[in-house]
């Protein structure tokens, strides 16, 4: 069943490279593949060469831009995702880049941007999905930008814009998914707009939240994507529900979980990725489930967990995209695992069943699908990967096959 959810999600372009006459026959056939596939990802959903579990493909020669004019990006918050990314600079503004779609950048019109530009100030936080963008202010205010269906906070008006619009105030943090928007309040208050799939919040009225409503007590943290949901209380116990297709909610099988069940104890931190999750336990410890036929967990092995495993020590933050994990240390050393197709990793290295030292001097991480963005000590911002709809803010939409620094206009 793991094969039919993720063989739906992804194709794989193979490049045969032998005599004139079979190139044309592979073309043939890549044609037909292609077609034959677009109801499952087509050119402007999936990078090229994306591929899949049973027959991952690397790009044959991923391109690296020329290095760009202008300042050093200083950076010290970044959240990428498939189409876009944002990030806040250490004057508290928020820069957008790539694909705009449905407004998502907040800069009032839905042009794409190849390099990253200026789109609110007094933010301190930031938290973005494809469609949607929030971010907290000083005054500890929630904006958002972009839409979605399931939760436009009852102003779509306002949102159709395409600038920030306040929705919320008293947010310490906040989170977003594909199906909902996140908001943890200074009293630990767990507040959610949005989709309530698998029970997950029995407070939903018909399943949707179209305005914030409070749906839990003394939460710490909170982590969603692809249909589950991790969540942090306070006591640093761990809860989940949702999708788990690939035992990615850690509970020792393959069904689904109508409302939230505790896994396990003394939890600092979470992630909830496409097909796999990761934690970091309170002695700083790094622990997987989920999907592997990349390696993605990092346990030296290709085989699903459906049970969280411990996978290596000293570890701070968390990252990771469809089918790999990146971390940062406690020594600020970047590591990495799983799939390195358009180099995600940004370094050259063949897919990982362990973690691999990538990069040093590393404070904070953001990785999405096929793509990560670092920001490093000094706060200059680096990125690698795929680049379809000009995420990585390097001027063009090529892919970049190592890391590669960031400059801003002047």
């Amino acid at each position: 069943m793991a094969n039919t959810l993720t063989h739906t999600l992804n194709f794989t372009y193979t490049k045969i490279r032998t005599s004139k006459l079979v190139n044309r026959l592979g073309a043939v056939l890549i044609f037909l593949l292609v077609a034959a596939s677009s109801c499952k990802k087509n050119k402007n959903d999936e990078p090229n060469n994306a591929g899949s579990p049973d027959s991952p493909t690397t790009p044959a020669n991923p391109a690296n831009p020329k290095p760009e004019t202008g300042v050093d990006a200083h950076f010290i918050a970044v959240y990428t995702t498939y189409r876009h990314t944002m990030a806040i600079d250490d004057k508290g503004v928020v820069w957008g880049v790539g694909e705009n779609f449905r407004k998502v950048l907040g800069t009032g019109n839905d042009s794409r941007q190849l390099k990253f530009v200026r789109t609110i100030d007094q933010v301190k936080s930031i938290a973005v999905d494809d469609s949607r963008s929030l971010v907290i202010r000083n005054d500890n205010s929630v904006w958002a930008a972009g839409s979605n269906p399931y939760a436009n906070f009852g102003l779509d008006d306002a949102l159709a814009k395409g600038t920030f619009t306040k929705v919320f105030n008293g947010a310490e943090q906040i989170e977003v998914s594909e199906d909902n928007a996140f908001v943890i309040k200074a009293d630990r208050t767990l507040w959610a707009a949005g989709v309530s799939n698998y029970d997950a919040f029995p407070v939903a009225q018909f399943g949707v939240m179209k305005t914030f409503t409070k749906v839990a007590d003394n939460v710490k943290a909170v982590s969603a994507r692809m249909g589950h949901i991790l969540l942090l209380k306070t006591d640093n116990t761990l809860w989940v529900c949702g999708l788990n297709v690939n035992g990615e909610l850690g509970l020792g099988h393959n069904k689904e979980q109508k409302g939230f069940v505790k896994v396990t104890d003394n939890v600092k931190a979470i992630k909830s990725l496409e097909y796999h999750s990761l934690i970091i336990k309170t002695d700083n410890s790094l622990w997987a489930t989920g999907h592997n036929e990349y390696g993605e967990l990092g346990i030296g092995s290709k085989t699903n967990q459906s049970r969280f495993v411990k996978v290596m020590d000293n570890v701070s933050a968390l990252a990771g995209g469809r089918f790999f994990s990146i971390v940062i240390k406690t020594d600020n050393t970047l590591w990495a695992a799983g799939y390195n197709g358009f180099r995600p990793f940004g370094i050259e290295s063949p897919d990982q069943t362990k973690f691999i030292k990538v990069m040093d001097n590393v404070t904070k991480v953001s990785a999405i699908d096929y793509n990560t963005i670092i920001i490093k000590a000094d706060k200059t911002v680096w990125v690698s990967g795929a680049n379809t709809f000009g995420q990585l803010g390097v001027n063009n939409r090529d892919d970049v096959s190592l890391f590669t620094k960031i400059k801003l206009d002047k």
